[in-house]
């Protein structure tokens, strides 16, 4: 079958620079999900963004589908004809809805019984005439939050559609995609380019950037970070690149033109994450750095054009940022007019949530909590309670009310401009990580409290006035928050019992709220839930997690839940691993249905095998070696020589005996062997065989 290259192109007015990536990425996927679903093969699907088009490229696509084979099973040949070998009403009937006469319906063997069949061989449907569906359907399951209409047109995309193309090698494929038909011509560089009459498929790529358009997000992304670290050199600076600037710059522009540019010496004086935001939050600039790290005065911004007079440009990014500089310069004049302190009492204007107050009440609450904290894990509590009053107070500061992004930062500043001790204004600075998964955490102890106090304080009071997160919808980020406590504590190695650290984030709302214990519960779970879902991201199985997690004693500490996880998850891999496993499925089966408080103390004296004897002896040792071991591998090797004990214990005793006495006894040291085991974890849960 003839194959040839087929290309589809949606132009747009500027489509949202920080979701370009993504629709690019989904709508190759979907294009590629329609085409097999409507069974074509392909060799490679290639995808293509700019800020004004979404393209794909399917190489060697055949121009129809294979042929279809169909097969309709009718009635059961004892139903389709009567005594006389004459067809039945319902012989006839499935005959005439398949448009063929009975004489030409085939019979069909199965282990039920003779059926008559109808199959049939259709041709497969071309290309041309599956277009329009496949494109509208990848269009449409594309990740678009705000869907907008122009015109009178009742289409609805993620910005105007203004034209299309559809090419199957050099033809134009006559259909009608966002109620527009489609062509050959596209569009170069709005202000450089001209429209472009595509002769094939294969032409794409090449007749854009003759009229210059770099249609591949990632060769414009690899050509735009060429020419930033070429112009740093030219400035003896080195050009720092955060990949997510560098996508959405990549989104903003087709024919990328690097140009530097420098900003008055004296804007140094500020804080460099000041000059950063203003930079690349506001300007989508890069910052460079001299060869001790220290920023320099200068900026990298990229143009979409190739101007015959760069200067010009530059001039105009040097005009635009001066006077953000100063009004951040003015905003610090301002502000440290005032301290912190002066600034928390503000704070009682500015609503945290409705129902759970201001955030000059986030603020004490922040102070008792982190005080709280800061003595379970042996930290300068002073330091911790004036950390959490002070840490929200830059909220109400000008720098932040205009760079958002900084707050927290600012405080840090702030506080050490007022005298503050340093551990105070570093934790101020960093209680707000981590800020995104994976990213850095509080470097020191007293941070550590502040950050967990922030979170805890949000956790119970949302949870508690029910508004937990829902779906996609987390207004308070608290999926975010939930797995910044576990990170915290586990990374930083704090040994802290999360139950008790939820219930001191209640008593701090006692004045304002009521948190009953299930609430409480229900938050711990949820916060488990996210140790879980970390554990798993590690390679963590879910039944290794869940055999930990309902242990005698559950799950309180965080941290010591993870080195039991761990533990547990190499103990996977020992040879005795699995049929101590299975060992405790059966006893878990044996006592699914006994009252375990009914059951005693084994009694020695009513041991009537060796192996009753030999397996309480060593159970019993076991316990020792657990109780004097310092980590938990020692303990799950205590456990590992109890396998022999325990197989030869099933194999030489009848547990459940007709003797009613004898059973109690038997049962009761089942159970005290299941206990033991529970205090590390529920082995009866662990699945054979989990690979990990």
């Amino acid at each position: 079958m003839e194959t040839r290259d087929l290309l589809v192109e949606i132009g747009t007015e500027e489509l949202p620079p920080k979701s370009l990536k993504r629709l690019l990425t989904d709508l190759q996927t979907n294009v590629g999900q329609e085409l097999s679903r409507a069974n074509f093969s392909f060799d490679e699907i290639k995808g293509y963004a700019t800020p004004r088009r979404l393209a794909v490229l399917i190489k060697a696509l055949p121009s129809s589908q294979p042929q279809q084979q169909t097969e309709k099973r009718g009635p059961a040949v004892t139903a389709a004809f009567d005594e006389a070998g004459h067809p039945t009403k319902a012989a006839e009937g499935f005959a005439r809805s398949c448009g063929v006469s009975v004489g030409d319906l085939e019979r069909m063997e199965t282990d039920k019984g003779e059926w008559l069949v109808f199959r049939e061989t259709k041709p497969g449907q071309s290309i041309e005439s599956l277009i329009e569906n496949i494109v509208s359907n990848a269009l449409e399951n594309l990740p678009i939050d705000r869907r907008m209409r122009w015109g009178a047109s009742r289409v609805q995309f993620v910005r105007p559609v203004h034209w299309v193309v559809a090419l199957y090698g050099a033809d134009v494929i006559p259909a009608t995609i966002m109620e527009l038909p489609a062509g050959r011509e596209t569009r170069g560089h709005r202000f450089m380019g001209k429209t472009i009459s595509l002769k094939d498929a294969n032409d794409y790529a090449a007749s854009l950037y003759k009229q210059y358009v770099l249609a591949d997000f990632e060769d414009r992304k690899k050509e735009i970070n060429r020419q930033l670290l070429e112009e740093a050199k030219k400035c003896n600076g080195t050009a720092v690149i955060e990949n997510a600037l560098l996508e959405e710059v990549t989104a903003l522009v087709e024919w990328p033109v690097a140009l530097a540019g420098h900003f008055d010496e004296r804007f140094l004086e500020l804080p460099e994450e000041v000059l950063i935001s203003v930079m690349t939050e506001h300007q989508r600039y890069f910052h460079l750095r001299d060869n001790r790290g220290k920023l320099l005065p200068r900026f990298l911004t990229v143009a979409n054009i190739e101007s015959a007079d760069p200067d010009t440009i530059v001039s105009g990014n040097e005009r635009v940022i001066e006077p953000r500089l100063a009004d951040a310069a003015f905003f610090y004049e301002v502000d440290t007019r005032s301290t912190l302190e002066d600034k928390v009492q503000t704070l009682g204007n500015v609503v945290f949530q409705s129902e759970l107050g201001t955030y000059l009440q986030k603020a004490e609450r922040l102070s008792m909590l982190a005080g709280a904290i800061a003595k379970r894990i042996g930290t300068n509590e002073i330091h911790a309670r004036r950390a959490g009053r002070l840490a929200k107070a830059d909220l109400v500061s000008d720098m932040v009310g205009e760079f958002p992004d900084l707050q927290g930062i600012m405080g840090s500043y702030y506080a050490l401009a007022d005298g503050e001790p340093d551990a105070i204004a570093r934790a101020i600075g960093d209680h707000y990580l981590p800020i995104q998964a994976g990213g850095r955490l509080p470097a020191e102890p007293v941070a550590c409290c502040i950050a967990l106090a922030d979170k805890l304080d949000t956790l119970v009071g949302l949870f508690a006035i029910g508004q937990p997160p829902s779906g996609s919808r987390d207004p308070f980020a608290l999926r975010r928050q939930a797995l910044g406590v576990v990170r915290i504590c586990v990374e930083k190695e704090l040994d802290l019992n999360l139950k008790e650290c939820l219930q001191q984030a209640a008593e701090c709302y006692s004045s304002q709220l009521t948190i009953n214990s299930s609430q409480l519960d229900e938050i711990q779970s949820w916060i488990i839930d996210r140790l879980a879902n970390w554990c798993q991201d590690q390679g963590i199985s879910t039944d290794t997690f869940n055999a930990v997690r309902q242990s005698r004693e559950g799950i309180t500490n965080l941290l010591e839940a993870y080195r039991r996880v761990m533990a547990m998850h190499s103990f996977r891999k020992h040879p005795r691993a699995e049929n101590l496993a299975a060992a405790n499925k059966r006893v878990a089966n044996i006592l699914k249905d006994i009252d375990t408080n009914t059951l005693a103390t084994p009694d020695d004296k009513l041991f009537e095998a060796e192996a009753e004897r030999t397996l309480v002896q060593s159970m019993n040792e076991a316990r020792e070696k657990m109780d004097a071991a310092l980590d938990y591998e020692t303990q799950l090797l205590a456990l590992a020589d109890l396998q022999p004990h325990i197989d030869r214990y099933f194999d030489d005793v009848m547990v459940m005996t007709d003797d009613a006495t004898q059973r109690d006894n038997r049962l009761a040291t089942v159970w005290q062997m299941r206990r033991l085991f529970l205090n590390l974890a529920d082995f009866s849960l662990l699945q054979p065989s989990a690979g990990e």
